[in-house]
């Protein structure tokens, strides 16, 4: 559901109430800088003073140059990444470099070898303690003022070390770098005679592997009669015998295949009738066979002639007929011959095609047999050149391992030797001043912003536009002690009156115009004035609006309708016994209760008696009948309400009246109480006309000049009357 405008603008005055101002940070250090600058000066003071008390300290640098291999004087550089670090990373090796020369083994080994202890304890601090116990502390100083840096990863390691004297820093620190150097010999020493130890046992070990694995193959081809002929050769024969006979095998097939078809092909050609017009003969190529077809031919074209030249008795017909059977029976014997042989050809391809497959089978068991012999074979090669390299590899290390040992070789190279510097690095005076000024002028900041942050009190116009999200109609500034003694309620109840031309007089009339202002396009002649808590100045603002209105030549009548803490009566003297109580009762007529002032035009109406139940005698009819006649004798009238957020009384008020005027006071009224009130005001449907911003300090906040310039800063004589 869609809230409404008044919702919306309730809620976008928490929005800027819990928002943050700038302004009033910026102001509250302002407010603050004397005491800001008071603390950044008692911290820089006390820098000085500190720095003052510390002992000076010099520092020394010494410099070397850490190689990751030793230099190549055999053709092949030992590496040190490898050896030091177990194959890690170069970055890896000059991490653990750096921390061997910040150890405790490594810095006890400098302050032996140099005495120190001597000459960095006191013999009375050496006076109790035993020789361990005097190294150990001597080592555990060092180690304190001793710095190794690696700043820019380029090889070059730096040993710092601060002390008292600069002359021993830089000795101490030439010092620890001699001994890493050292320490550095003698581990590479160490690592060479053990690495030559070592590489002689497994170079016995490698011998002894590759005998025994040459051993072993010499037995292997020996069983397997492959000393003249490889086994690889052997397996590469039948490989090709198996290739050969198989191509020789497929030939064969094809060709029994091939036989087998023609003989089928001549059995039925031969059972289906003659055999000189069947092409039996096509499917064999025999010279007899073609010689007796030729002269068959030969014949029967002469007997055809005899035919018809003698006709079938003649004598040499009959000849002719019967040499014609003859060469028939020839060709049918020829024809049982052709098929014979094409049978026994048929034959012969079948026992080629067996052997073939025997042969082949006797080489694919052969290949069979070869496969684990080739395994075992190729496994004991790869022993043997196995165990061959590493052989090799040791007979060269162990050589290179000999030559190194006789070489006074190391990867560590000093590079630059620590000198006595000239000024000390601590105390550091400006660093430490400069230290102290920012974390105290961070501290007063800080402590200003969160004063202000914690006050969640009004300052200014703009906070109180914010929280009541309603017009200003104005200020009413503060009056100092100079002005009016604070104790007397009197004097500056009426200091309007007494002071017409004082900067708070011109601001209550600039009130009276706003007033007027808001009451153009509707009538505002009741005007309940009220506070959200006591004591914001809201008696002080109806005096006040009451004496300039009636100064203006309006009727106006102030109403005393707190009847709880009635105060109106004592700043304007007059008596309380009868009042607004009275007339809501009836007990006495309006001109028994209402009293003049000594101010012109003013009048003022008590509260009367105190009632035990205020908020529902104001709710009567009778006091709307009140309001109503005391309407018609005066031309404005003020309600002195009790406080919103104490009380339902102004609340209640407020349904009586033209408007509502919240008064706030600067410095004490919290956000959250303007708002909540303005919320309680428009939860009864009635009207706020506008706020005042009561005991506003116009000197702290700059508005003193504003008022100076229109002339409302200085308190004017009265212009006599004309």
């Amino acid at each position: 559901m869609d809230s409404s405008p008044q919702q919306q603008s309730f809620r976008d005055a928490d929005e800027q109430v819990i928002g943050i101002d700038f302004r009033r940070y910026l102001g509250a250090i302002r407010k603050y800088k004397w005491i800001i600058a008071s603390i950044v000066a008692l911290a820089t003071t006390g820098a000085v003073l500190y720095t003052s008390q510390q002992t000076e300290l010099y520092e020394a640098t010494a410099s070397m140059v850490i190689d990751p291999k030793l230099p190549d004087l055999l053709g092949q550089g030992q590496d040190m990444v490898q050896g030091a670090a177990g194959g890690s990373s170069t970055a890896e090796y000059y991490r653990q470099q750096r921390e061997v020369l910040h150890s405790y083994q490594l810095v006890r080994r400098t302050v032996e070898d140099n005495d120190l202890h001597l000459k960095w304890l006191s013999d009375e601090e050496r006076e109790d303690m035993t020789q361990e116990e005097v190294l150990d502390l001597t080592t555990r100083r060092l180690r304190e003022a001793l710095t190794v840096l690696y700043p820019e990863q380029n090889r070059i390691m730096y040993v710092t070390l601060k002390n008292p004297s600069p002359q021993t820093a830089a000795e101490v620190a030439n010092a620890h770098v001699d001994t890493y150097v050292s320490w550095t010999k003698g581990q590479l020493s160490l690592g060479t005679q053990r690495a030559s130890k070592w590489l002689a046992t497994e170079l016995e070990l490698a011998e002894k592997k590759l005998r025994e694995a040459e051993t072993k193959l010499v037995e292997f081809q020996k069983a397997n009669d492959i000393l003249s002929v490889s086994l690889e050769d052997r397996q590469n024969m039948v490989t090709a015998n198996l290739t050969r006979y198989t191509e020789a095998l497929n030939d064969a097939r094809a060709r029994r295949i091939e036989l087998t078809a023609i003989l089928d092909r001549m059995k039925k050609i031969k059972a289906g009738g003659d055999v000189i017009k069947s092409p039996v003969f096509g499917l064999t190529e025999t010279a007899a066979l073609e010689s007796i077809k030729s002269q068959f031919y030969l014949e029967r074209n002469r007997f055809l002639e005899l035919e018809k030249e003698v006709g079938p008795k003649n004598t040499e017909f009959v000849k002719q007929r019967a040499k014609m059977d003859d060469l028939r029976d020839a060709l049918e014997n020829e024809a049982a011959l052709a098929v014979r042989t094409i049978q026994e050809r048929l034959a012969a391809a079948l026992s080629t095609e067996t052997a073939f497959e025997k042969e082949i089978e006797r080489y694919r068991q052969e290949a069979f047999q070869l496969g684990p012999k080739v395994v075992q074979y190729n496994q004991l090669l790869r022993d043997r050149k196995s165990y061959e390299d590493k052989y090799n590899i040791l007979v060269q290390r162990l050589g290179t391992s000999d030559l190194t040992s006789r070489l006074d070789t190391v990867n560590v190279t000093p590079l630059d030797r620590a000198r006595p510097p000239n000024e000390p690095v601590y105390p550091s005076l400006r660093r430490n001043v400069a230290l102290a000024g920012a974390v105290a002028l961070f501290l007063g900041v800080g402590l200003a912003v969160l004063l202000v942050f914690l006050d969640r009190s009004i300052k200014s116009l703009e906070d109180v536009q914010a929280a009541a999200q309603l017009p200003v109609l104005g200020i009413i500034p503060m009056l100092g002690d100079s002005d009016v003694p604070m104790d007397d309620e009197k004097a500056r109840d009426l200091y309007v009156h007494q002071h017409p031309t004082s900067r708070v007089a011109e601001c209550c009339r600039a009130l009276r115009t706003n007033i007027l202002f808001s009451g153009a396009d509707r009538p505002l002649k009741t005007l309940v004035v009220s506070s959200p808590n006591p004591r914001e100045g809201k008696t002080t603002s109806v005096i006040y609006l009451g004496t300039t209105m009636a100064q203006s030549g309006q009727r106006v009548l102030l109403v005393d309708s707190d009847m709880r803490r009635p105060r109106l009566h004592q700043s304007t003297a007059v008596p309380r016994q009868l009042g607004l109580s009275n007339l809501i009762v009836g007990e006495v007529d309006f001109a028994d209760v209402i009293k003049t002032t000594e101010i012109p035009n003013l009048y003022v109406l008590p509260c009367g008696p105190l009632p035990p139940n205020p908020a529902e005698l104001l709710m009567t009819h009778r006091f709307q009948v009140v309001l109503e006649e005391l309407g018609r004798r005066f031309d404005r009238i003020l309600l002195d309400s009790p406080p919103l957020q104490a009380v339902t009384d102004a609340v209640v008020l407020s349904r009586h009246s033209d408007g509502v005027i919240l008064v706030v006071k600067a410095g004490k009224t919290l956000r959250e109480d303007i708002t909540r009130s303005v919320r309680q005001v428009a939860g009864v449907a009635s009207s706020i006309v506008g706020v005042i911003l009561n005991e506003l300090d116009l000197d702290e906040r700059g508005g003193y000049q504003y008022y100076s310039y229109y002339g409302y800063g200085q308190e004017k004589q009265p212009e006599p009357a004309t």
